[in-house]
């Protein structure tokens, strides 16, 4: 089982950088299954990662997770956060639901200044690509990799995924 960990120096990318601001100035919104925990982004993000790792699917009960961050500045709870339960295995993976309909729900990346977001929650579709499958030796043999960039393990650290989705970019 293989779970994201950021502790190792970060590598440099396999491509350029995207000459685009990662995320333009718009709000974006986002709500669980029944709409009662809802947030909003001041952002709207244009890179995402997918995850096969084994936490990751069993957390999404599907095979691998599509996710982004964004800047804790650019997050906001609009309502329900009194409906959130928090779930911790003692490794620090965190999984924040929706305590009356179940869905995950965007929660704080440990003791960081980002917030995780589930694009599935998301009101709006947006455009955005893909930086990279990663945890690729943990994919299902039936979910296929459909970006170009596979990482066998886990992003190297967390500023490798941070540089990759583009987030410090203003």
């Amino acid at each position: 089982m293989t779970a994201i960990a950021f502790s190792i120096p970060a590598l440099e990318p396999v491509h350029k950088p995207v000459n685009r601001s990662s995320m333009e100035r718009h709000m974006t919104s986002g709500q669980c299954l029944c709409g009662a925990v809802r947030f909003s982004l001041e952002v709207e993000p244009r890179f995402f990662y997918r995850c096969h790792c084994t936490l990751c699917r069993k957390q999404t009960g599907v095979g691998h997770n599509l996710a982004t961050l964004v800047k804790a500045c650019d997050f906001r709870w609009e309502e329900g956060q009194g409906a959130i339960t928090s779930w911790r295995k003692p490794s620090g993976y965190r999984n924040d639901f929706c305590s009356r309909c179940g869905s995950t729900v965007p929660n704080l990346l440990r003791e960081t200044p980002y917030f995780w977001i589930p694009l599935g929650l998301l009101d709006v579709e947006l455009s955005m690509e893909c930086v990279g499958d990663f945890c690729t030796d943990d994919a299902m043999p039936w979910d296929e990799q459909r970006s170009q960039r596979s990482h066998r393990a886990a992003p190297e650290s967390l500023g490798f995924i941070l540089h990759e989705l583009q987030v410090n970019n203003d």
